[in-house]
């Protein structure tokens, strides 16, 4: 699935950049002005830890979901429209959750590697962190939200820079050329609607994919499958209910009982299912 995937992986950073900030709330000094906005205005006349505690609660609902009405319900009365419209957020007035910009990380420096094939220090997990990073926590000159993949490039060839001078330099143009190349072909393909692209639905780890096709095998050849590796257990849903499915197989194949025996055949075909569907679905 990273054939499909890799193609996309241009336009797939930018939106997953901008993505942050759906997730983010405004930091000190943006909740600090925004509860000045609603004193000047008229609408709020309780203590600052008060109207904080509203904006955490606003900034926690799913962007798509946030209406200036809500908002409004916690004041004296509804704001004005441009003082709502300061509400927007951007890397210089938002603090980002660190374990999305980890996550994120994750993500790029597994796929950057595994479709590059590449160890190179560039890519390392250390590297990517620093890039975004830096994107999170703008210098003044530097734009503070619609982040494009040659921003994302420009802050990434600063951090190499900055931390390797140029002892990479080589591989590290031909890495940036080979991904100019592949957001050209995105440019084109989206300029022809008709061109269709996969959609991944789900991120597995190596570990989980090892599993997966551990699993599989197993039941394929009647033989037991094996436990989740991790202590912890699976903690994707799709994982959990493959878990689940498991272990009622693995007692199958040791009961006596006559209903369970019966039910075999379904749950082996159930499992298979999932596992193909898992394999053929995942973004990793």
């Amino acid at each position: 699935m990273i054939k499909e995937l890799w193609p996309q992986f241009p336009r797939l950073m930018e939106q997953r950049i901008n993505g942050l900030l759906e997730e983010a709330e405004p930091n000190d000094k943006k909740a600090f002005q925004l509860y000045k906005a609603c004193q000047n205005d008229g609408v709020w006349k309780g203590s600052y830890e008060r109207f904080a505690e509203h904006l955490r609660a606003f900034f926690a609902m799913a962007k798509t979901e946030r209406r200036k009405s809500d908002f409004d319900t916690f004041l004296d009365r509804p704001m004005d429209m441009s003082v709502y419209e300061d509400f927007h957020l951007n890397f210089r007035t938002a603090t980002v959750d660190s374990r999305a910009v980890t996550s994120l990380t994750s993500w790029a420096h597994n796929l950057i590697r595994t479709s590059t094939r590449s160890h190179s220090p560039v890519i390392s997990f250390d590297t990517l962190s620093k890039t975004l990073n830096y994107i999170i926590n703008p210098p003044f000159f530097e734009k503070a939200s619609d982040i494009t993949f040659d921003d994302f490039c420009s802050a990434w060839k600063k951090t190499v820079s900055g931390i390797f001078g140029n002892q990479h330099e080589g591989e590290f143009k031909e890495l940036l050329r080979e991904m100019k190349w592949l957001e050209i072909q995105l440019r084109n393909s989206e300029k022809n609607p008709e061109v269709k692209t996969f959609t991944p639905t789900i991120y597995l780890t190596q570990t989980e994919i090892d599993w997966t096709l551990a699993v599989e095998k197993a039941v394929k050849e009647n033989k037991a499958a094996p436990k989740f590796p991790l202590s912890r257990g699976a903690e994707k849903p799709r994982l959990i209910d493959l878990e689940g499915a498991v272990h009622l197989y693995n007692l199958a194949l040791t009961t006596k009982h006559d209903e369970v025996i019966r039910q075999l055949q379904k749950i082996k075909t159930t499992i298979i299912e999932r596992c193909e569907s898992l394999l053929r679905e995942k973004a990793s």
